[in-house]
């Protein structure tokens, strides 16, 4: 466990999306409705079936300045999703960590999907445009990674990195003065948060998303960039930690003596290497009966 625990002030996080799914016939719309409205949020539903859905206003006030989103008759599954959204996930969330939220009221839902960002203002001591940039992470990436898109909206670049239906996926978006380092989390990630969030264990919860964030980046994008300087700064005290407690199986280096400066420093560019190696994601095969 870290001494210093993360959380999402400390890091500079934002939650910007939050969901909950139910299974068919174990959501209560009006009721769940009716308890987030005196908490400040509107309700409102559409179908999950149409490619182009129209929101229905279930239970609406003007005072009321925060909005939820039932959706419902999915194609693909029988159920309910309960979104937040943007503000809307911001405001939810702060009202858990206030021990407002009865989570009574959420008993028969699971933890569906929670979406985290970073955003990074655009200064004059950048090297290069956010544009080349996003230009620069796509070609890294797409060298070992097919699931990488740099694409165009109304607003700029975006860059999406992994597979939509993924349990980690992520996207950094070009904004007017800022780039946007967004982190999706949802499917058997998410188990182990949903716990930990109706128990209230939200400095757990924050230390584990704060960490997963800043190594899920950390792993994808070119830390010597102008982009990335945040990341770097955040990274040194786990990497700090990861090399106190590094340690890895030697048994098939043989007793050696060195003759000369130069072996002894390959020799420890070597055990450098292993260290580094075997924290890489990677795949077991077999070649005849032995798996590597």
């Amino acid at each position: 466990m870290n001494q210093n625990k993360l959380s999402f002030e400390s890091e500079n996080l934002v939650v910007d999306y939050i969901s909950f799914k139910f299974q068919e016939s174990h959501c209560d719309q009006n009721k769940i409705a009716k308890y987030l409205f005196n908490l400040g949020f509107n309700s409102y539903q559409q179908s999950g079936k149409l490619s182009k859905p129209v929101q229905e206003r279930m239970l609406v006030n003007s005072k009321n300045q925060f909005a939820i989103l039932f959706v419902n008759d999915h194609s693909y599954w029988k159920g309910t999703l309960l979104q937040f959204s943007g503000l809307n996930a911001s405001q939810f969330y702060f009202l858990a960590k206030q021990n407002i939220i009865d989570w009574k009221t959420f008993d028969t839902a699971t933890l569906s999907r929670f979406d985290i960002y970073y955003s990074r203002e655009n200064n004059k001591q950048d090297k290069i445009s956010s544009a080349d940039f996003l230009e620069n992470c796509y070609k890294k990436i797409k060298q070992n990674n097919k699931n990488v898109t740099l694409e165009k909206n109304r607003l700029g670049l975006i860059l999406k990195i992994g597979n939509r239906r993924s349990n980690n996926y992520s996207r950094i978006y070009q904004e007017k003065n800022s780039l946007k380092f967004e982190y999706e989390m949802k499917g058997q990630l998410l188990r182990k948060y949903h716990s930990l969030l109706i128990s209230n264990c939200l400095e757990e919860l924050e230390n584990l998303m704060c960490e997963g964030f800043l190594r899920h980046f950390g792993k994808l994008l070119p830390l010597e960039e102008s982009f990335t300087d945040w990341l770097v700064v955040k990274l040194r005290p786990l990497r700090k930690q990861e090399l106190s407690f590094a340690t890895f199986h030697s048994h098939y280096l043989e007793e050696k003596k060195f003759s000369e400066g130069g072996e002894r420093k390959k020799f420890f560019m070597l055990l450098q290497f292993l260290n580094y190696a075997q924290n890489l994601d990677y795949e077991r095969g077999a070649l005849g009966s032995t798996t590597y």
